[in-house]
């Protein structure tokens, strides 16, 4: 029995990668957000690809180069998940 897997495609709601980035880590949770950000369980699992993943979403909404507000609180989000997935490599 295969599960029912659900994907969100809200892309044509967001300006921009990093509108949807900061949404993602600010106002989801769970499912959501996992795929939104396009989290999956080899990023607990392969500490090199999660620190290219933390990297390639950081480059985006860290708050040198980006000016949407909130990319400060979702940069603090990004590095307590990115946290997590390297503690859990541990």
């Amino acid at each position: 029995m295969e599960k029912n897997k659900e994907k969100y495609d809200l892309d044509s709601y967001f300006v921009s990668e990093a509108h949807k980035l900061i949404f993602a880590l600010l106002f989801t949770d769970k499912k959501i957000r996992m795929e939104l950000l396009g989290i999956e369980e080899e990023l607990y699992l392969d500490e090199e690809k999660a620190k290219e993943w933390h990297h390639r979403i950081a480059k985006i909404i860290h708050p040198d180069t980006c000016t949407i507000e909130g990319c400060e609180k979702a940069i603090m989000k990004l590095n307590e998940l990115y946290s997590g997935m390297v503690k859990a490599d541990e």
